[in-house]
């Protein structure tokens, strides 16, 4: 009779274990992902309420594991807690992948990031008769490696190709000035301060030479609250520029004329040394699988003038190696409208290598050289890039 009864139970629990290995096979194949920076997985119950997976229901064994295991909770627990009810989803708290184009980017210890920027940038404003248009192509190259998980060393050079018109509205000619080559290159360290489940905040110190003597000392600190499958941020930028001259502006040259003929439209007396900072706000998500948004208001401090702007990107990374962003910025509004500036001209042999001094034998003998005041207007400035990322 024991014998009976014995092998009734090692029966019952052969069918009971094979019962729950296929119900478990059930449940994974009744799963859905959708990677959204955490995926989101949709569990469905039996249906046949005549057995008993009609009140099979599972929660979660381990909120860490990829693939996820799970146990079995009883009718009666079930009824208790609600655990799960048919269709319904929950977000994974499993390791996000991570993305390169996140505003928070930074490579882990020994490894490289790579952002190679291709950008068109064209301004333009106003003033008296003349229409001022400048227009920049740029490649950029950012590199940083990480020395520890925590500080990474920052790299960059940019070349670019400028050309500024200067086109006379009422009849009197257009100039242009063109200017190319590899004209900024700087080095630098950024920290990973805080990176928490909630609060992400980095900061960075980086040096940058222009060509002509321009350098800069530049400070920018960053700091988010992350929120689902977004990122919130603040950020604050600010540098200091030493220039070669004290008075710094634009200005053209005509050097087929005879003699020449040159202008310059001052933006101020630096006496050597510029501030200038920007403060603004951000939101990076994630939007679908594999895609991201970026959304970034700016306030710019810009010397001699003031700009708000408006920043929108769209990134696609198809893996954890590569990414690509593309961006387009432009400005709202800009103080440089209604502002008056001294412009400055001369009919003499113009030496490109002297024109600070050329221009100040100008500013200090306006009896017999151009001088004029003119105000400033219909000032506009925008860019659009694309950005090729890669990690490894």
């Amino acid at each position: 009779m024991k014998m009976n009864l014995l092998g009734v139970a090692a029966v019952l629990s052969c069918v009971c274990m094979a019962d729950a290995v296929a119900n478990r096979s059930s449940m994974y194949s009744n799963i859905s992902m959708r990677n959204s920076e955490g995926d989101t997985i949709k569990i469905t119950r039996g249906t046949s309420e005549s057995s008993d997976r009609g009140y099979r229901h599972y929660k979660s064994y381990n909120n860490d594991a990829e693939p996820r295991r799970y146990q079995r909770v009883d009718k009666s627990e079930y009824a208790s807690k609600q655990t799960y009810t048919k269709g319904e989803t929950y977000r994974k708290t499993a390791k996000r992948k991570y993305f390169i184009a996140n505003p928070f980017y930074q490579p882990l210890q020994g490894q490289v990031g790579s952002v190679t920027t291709g950008e068109y940038l064209e301004g333009k404003y106003n003033f008296g008769g003349v229409d001022r248009k400048l227009t920049e192509w740029s490649l950029k190259e950012d590199l940083s490696y990480g020395l520890t998980d925590r500080i990474a060393l920052q790299g960059m050079a940019k070349y670019n190709a400028d050309k500024l018109i200067w086109k006379d509205s009422i009849g009197g000619g257009k100039n242009e000035y063109k200017s190319n080559g590899l004209n900024v290159y700087g080095l630098g360290l950024q920290g990973r301060i805080i990176d928490t489940d909630k609060w992400i905040s980095t900061l960075s110190g980086y040096y940058e030479h222009q060509k002509h003597g321009v350098d800069y000392f530049i400070g920018d600190f960053k700091a988010g609250y992350k929120v689902a499958t977004s990122t919130i941020y603040g950020l604050l930028r600010g540098w200091v520029v030493n220039m070669e001259g004290d008075i710094y502006g634009e200005y053209m040259d005509d050097v087929n004329a005879t003699p020449a003929d040159w202008a310059m439209l001052v933006y101020g007396d630096s006496d050597d040394t510029l501030f200038m900072g920007e403060v603004g706000m951000g939101v990076w998500t994630v939007i679908a699988e594999d895609w991201t948004l970026n959304l970034e208001g700016m306030y710019g401090m810009y010397d001699w003038h003031n700009q708000l702007s408006i920043k929108g990107a769209f990134g696609w990374q198809p893996n954890d190696y590569f990414a690509l962003n593309l961006y387009a910025k432009t400005s709202l509004y800009d103080s440089a409208n209604k502002k008056s500036l001294d412009l400055v001209s001369e009919e003499l042999p113009f030496d490109a290598n002297s024109w600070n001094t050329a221009w100040n034998t100008a500013w200090n003998d306006s009896t017999s050289h151009g001088h004029a005041v003119v105000d400033i207007s219909k000032y506009r400035e925008w860019s659009v890039g694309l950005q090729v990322m890669f990690q490894f």
